[in-house]
C-alpha cells in the first residue's frame, strides 16, 4: 500500500475528531450562554443613575429610560457617551451642578442598549441614535435645549444640532470622538468579532470583562489620568448596568467601530452652526482617544466652535471638576 492510501484513514480520523471537537466545543458555548442568560435582570431592575426622577419615552425603535428634574427655561439634555458600560451615571456630577446652581430643567438620557433603556437584540447603527434623539427633542423638552454630549454621544448629538438646527440651542461636547487619525478596529479585528457574535463567544467575553477589577483597570489606562481619582460610584453601577439581559448587544457594535459616523469631524463638526464648546484633555496621550484633527477642525469653523483644555482625562467632570465648571459655566451663561 503507497504512503498516500495509508495515510487516507489517519487523515480521516484527524477531520472526524476536529470536526467533532469543534461542534462540542460551539454546543457547549451555546449551552453556557443559554444558562447565563437565564440568571440576567432585566434593565430596569436597575436603580437609577441619577437622583433624578426616572421617566419612560416610547422611541421608534424601542422604549428609552430618562431622568427629569422640572423647571423653567431653556432645558439642559444630558447624553452619555458610547462604550462596554455606558450609562447616565457618567453624567452624575454634571446633572448634580446644573440642579444646584439652576432652576432651568435638567434631562439626562440613557441611549438604547445602555442603561435601564430596552436592550433588544437590534441593528445597532447610527441611523437609530439620531431617531431616538430627535424624537426625545421634538416631543419631550418644551422649547430648544442646551446639550450636553459626552464622547461618542457627541456625534450623535451634534448631528441633529446640525439637521434640526431649531431644536438645539448650544451644544457642549465633552471629550468629542472622530478628532484622531485613526477610528476603529482593523477588517481583521471585524470579522473576528462578527464570529465571536455567531458563536456566542462575544456576549461570555463580555461578561468575564465587566467585573469590577477588569473595568478599574480600562478606567485607569484609557479614561482616567489619575487612576487614584477613579469614583467607586462609577464602577459600581458600570459592572452592574453590564449584567443585565442584552447588555452586550450594543457594547459590540461600539467596539467594532460601527456606531462611528464616518468622516465625523468634517462631515458634521465643522458644518456646525449653532454655538458649540468643546472640551478635551490638555495630555491625552495615554487615554483611548486622541485629538490630532482638533486644530484644523477650529480653523474650519471659528466662528461657532470654541475650545478648552482641561486638566484630567475623558472623564473631567469626575476628575477635575472645577476647571470643567467653570468653562461649562462661563459658556452656558451660569456665572
Amino acid at each position: 500500500m503507497s504512503d498516500a492510501s495509508s495515510s487516507s484513514p489517519s487523515l480521516t480520523r484527524t477531520a472526524l475528531t476536529t470536526g467533532a471537537t469543534l461542534a462540542g466545543a460551539y454546543a457547549g458555548v451555546r449551552v453556557a450562554k443559554w444558562a447565563y442568560r437565564r440568571t440576567l435582570p432585566s434593565p430596569l431592575s436597575l436603580p437609577p443613575a441619577l437622583d433624578l426622577a426616572p421617566h419612560t419615552f416610547e422611541a421608534p425603535d424601542g422604549r428609552v429610560q430618562y431622568y427629569a428634574r422640572p423647571g423653567s427655561g431653556p432645558p439642559f439634555v444630558l447624553l452619555h457617551s458610547f462604550n462596554a458600560v455606558a450609562s447616565s451615571i457618567e453624567m452624575e456630577p454634571i446633572a448634580e451642578h446644573l440642579v444646584a446652581t439652576t432652576d432651568r430643567p435638567v434631562y439626562a438620557l440613557d441611549w438604547l442598549g445602555f442603561g435601564r433603556s430596552a436592550r433588544a437584540a437590534l441593528n445597532y447603527r447610527p441611523a437609530l441614535y439620531e431617531r431616538q434623539l430627535y424624537r426625545f427633542l421634538a416631543e419631550v423638552p418644551d422649547t430648544p435645549a442646551d446639550l450636553i454630549a459626552l464622547s461618542l454621544g457627541g456625534e450623535y448629538a451634534a448631528q441633529i444640532t446640525l439637521r434640526a438646527a431649531p431644536l438645539v440651542r448650544r451644544l457642549v461636547l465633552v471629550s468629542p470622538t472622530g478628532l484622531g487619525n485613526t477610528q476603529g478596529p482593523s477588517t481583521p479585528g471585524r470579522l473576528g468579532l462578527a464570529l465571536a457574535d455567531k458563536t456566542g463567544t462575544f456576549e461570555l467575553l463580555y461578561d468575564c470583562l465587566t467585573r469590577r477589577s477588569s473595568l478599574r483597570d480600562y478606567y485607569a489606562h484609557q479614561i482616567f489620568l489619575d487612576p487614584d481619582a477613579i469614583p467607586d460610584v462609577l464602577l459600581d453601577y458600570a459592572e452592574r448596568s453590564a449584567h443585565v439581559h442584552g447588555a452586550h448587544r450594543a457594547p459590540l457594535r461600539f467596539v467594532d467601530g460601527t456606531l462611528s459616523i464616518e468622516q465625523v469631524a468634517a462631515s458634521v463638526y465643522a458644518r456646525l452652526y449653532r454655538p458649540t464648546l468643546l472640551l478635551t484633555p490638555k495630555t491625552p496621550a495615554s487615554t483611548a482617544q486622541s485629538f490630532e484633527r482638533l486644530p484644523a477642525l477650529l480653523g474650519q469653523n471659528p466662528r461657532d466652535l470654541s475650545h478648552e483644555a482641561l486638566p484630567g482625562g475623558l472623564l473631567p467632570h469626575w476628575e477635575a471638576p472645577s476647571p470643567f465648571f467653570e468653562a461649562l459655566n462661563a459658556f452656558l451663561g451660569l456665572t
